[in-house]
């Protein structure tokens, strides 16, 4: 059996859309479809339970016992029955496919496995696709948290996520360690994920902002292990480009979009090099 974990908080107007893109999906594997409810104040439960009655590989299980996503996905894959786990977010939408790609990889010996993530406007244009596995930061590879898996014996030997992680960095110590103890993340190019980037401009710069944040904690923990510092020479050109993409572009654009993104990241990192005395810029 394979088992798929959704981490969900308050995710009743997005969560709908993808269980219906999981129950479509063709494949020849067992699954069960388990949506981690991570303390959600809204409609999510009851959403789930009406799916429920309808298709009984769905499973509602309840991780509202601390904020954050890593518990959320402790907990769902603890509350697994498969020999591995794939996971996916309430508000993306998983393509024709992305089951048996990853089935396939894990059948093929993957130990972990990552899929690219097609990014999509909020007025549905396409903004590029995200990489499989990523080099960002010149260490392991490591795949998005939106569209990942793992053997449940490699999640149980390595310890599973680390629940004091939030808003940035969270699934890519996870992944690190997986690869240090010998279980590198394998590219799954076909198992792609509609990724629904956020509209509201001041979500994405707070979302970007704790991407950053999260890096400077990556370095933390894995500096000694090889991870390389970033002085922050490049900088300055960071910041021009940014807020030329910034002024330069039609609002809503994808151009302002990428430089919001840029800017609130480095932020991040400077708030947090300066916050944990751990420079990396």
């Amino acid at each position: 059996m394979y088992s798929i974990v959704i981490p969900c908080r308050n995710g009743s107007a997005t969560l709908s859309d993808q269980l219906e893109a999981l129950l479509a999906q063709q494949h020849a594997a067992d699954v069960e479809i388990i949506v981690a409810d991570n303390g959600s104040s809204d409609g999510t439960a009851e959403l789930v339970r009406r799916f429920i009655e309808m298709d009984e590989r769905i499973r509602l299980v309840g991780a509202g016992g601390r904020p954050g996503i890593n518990h959320a996905r402790n907990v769902g894959i603890l509350a697994s029955r498969g020999t591995a786990v794939l996971f996916c977010d309430a508000d993306d939408v998983v393509e024709p496919g992305w089951i048996e790609a990853h089935v396939r990889a894990f059948e093929r010996g993957a130990d972990c496995v990552g899929g690219p993530l097609r990014r999509v406007l909020p007025n549905g244009m396409s903004d590029g696709t995200q990489e499989a596995v990523s080099t960002l930061h010149r260490f392991h590879p490591w795949p998005p948290g939106a569209n990942c898996g793992v053997r449940r014996d490699v999640f149980d030997r390595i310890g599973g996520f680390d629940e004091s992680l939030r808003g940035g960095g969270d699934e890519t110590d996870f992944f690190w360690r997986a690869a240090e103890a010998g279980h590198p993340t394998t590219a799954v190019p076909e198992a792609l994920v509609e990724y629904r980037l956020r509209e509201n401009l001041r979500a994405v710069s707070r979302q970007f902002f704790a991407y950053g944040r999260g890096t400077v904690r990556l370095f933390h923990r894995h500096g000694s292990r090889g991870m390389p510092r970033s002085l922050g020479w490049d900088l300055p050109a960071v910041i021009v480009v940014g807020v030329l993409q910034i002024v330069s572009a039609r609002p809503g654009s994808a151009r302002r979009r990428r430089g919001v993104e840029r800017l609130a990241s480095r932020a991040g990192r400077l708030v947090e090099s300066m916050h944990s005395r751990t420079w990396y810029l």
